[in-house]
């Protein structure tokens, strides 16, 4: 049953641990040279945001390097923002699967610093009282409620809630609707609590979710939300529930633990987000193109290096 639950929830056990004293340091790449002018020439491109008009600019991060599940849901991301949200263009992906999809382009790599670049620049492009950030991240989760970043073997990071709100609050970003699709993510609620914020977790902050690993071709929470719910409205309050619901039944069907996903919204997100969708285009669903293919399983217990984290 544990190896199975592994495989199933999204952690991976080595690394799904506490740290102890500050004594580790990231070994993934420095945001320079090649990566730096890749993440570069994507940030250029991003269209300015238009006086008058509530532009959605999107930041998809899929965090590890050996799930296709979490690459396919960033991907989809931008299939569905561009179709849906009126956000053609203005999604940029962060994603450490090396596989690049058939007509997907080549994306920067997602790590702590990356991740922090990315939202500077984003937040000098987008107009904070007037646009939102719609900010996805999905990756394994740690128990101390941090998101994993792993771009290869021997190349770990990590994005604890402290770590994003600080790299949130230095970027100036207004707006913002934040989803972790990660095991012990609700922790992410109570320190991105803001006015002008939205939050939404696939899970509280001490439970595992569902669906990574070689199980499918997306996790339960991202199916549901993005896949199934999104589709079906733009109100990101409703979609929350009814994915809550979904994942709920797929849970007792499958007899797992409840994962519990967690929302919170403030009060000045609300109109934001209401003057977005009533410039919305009637747009129709946009189909899921991923489906499972079974791989040879990883191994399920793998060094993640030194075993204490070094606090930002």
């Amino acid at each position: 049953m544990a190896p199975a639950l592994a495989l199933l929830s999204c952690i991976w056990p080595a690394v799904a641990q506490t740290p102890g004293a500050d004594t580790w340091e990231p070994t993934t790449p420095r945001l320079e040279g090649a990566q730096l002018a890749q993440l570069d020439a994507a940030l250029e491109r991003l269209p300015a945001q238009r006086p008058g008009v509530t532009d959605m600019y999107v930041l998809g991060v899929a965090g590890d390097a050996d799930e296709d599940v979490f690459r396919n849901e960033v991907a989809y991301l931008r299939q569905l923002s561009a179709q849906r949200w009126d956000s053609r263009d203005r999604m940029l992906a962060l994603v450490n699967q090396p596989n690049a999809l058939p007509g997907e382009p080549a994306a920067p790599l997602a790590t702590y610093e990356s991740i922090g670049y990315a939202l500077d620049v984003l937040g000098q492009t987008l107009d904070p009282s007037e646009d939102v950030l719609f900010l996805y991240l999905s990756s394994h989760g740690l128990d101390d409620n941090s998101v994993y970043l792993h771009t290869g073997p021997d190349q770990e990071d990590y994005l604890a809630p402290e770590g994003l709100a600080q790299l949130l609050e230095e970027a100036g970003i207004g707006n913002a609707v934040i989803v972790v699709s990660a095991c012990y993510s609700g922790g992410f609620v109570p320190v991105l609590k803001a006015p002008n914020g939205m939050v939404i977790t696939a899970a509280r902050k001490d439970r595992p979710s569902f669906g990574c690993g070689n199980t499918d071709s997306a996790t339960w929470f991202g199916r549901a939300f993005l896949v199934e719910a999104l589709n079906a409205t733009n109100d990101f309050a409703s979609a929350f529930k009814a994915a809550s619901a979904t994942v709920r039944q797929r849970e007792v069907e499958e007899g797992e633990l409840p994962s519990q996903p967690q929302f919170f919204a403030g009060k000045a997100i609300a109109p934001a987000l209401a003057r977005w969708r009533s410039g919305l285009p009637a747009s129709p669903p946009v189909p899921y193109p991923f489906t499972h293919a079974p791989r040879r399983q990883p191994a399920l217990h793998r060094d993640p290096g030194p075993d204490n984290r070094k606090s930002r």
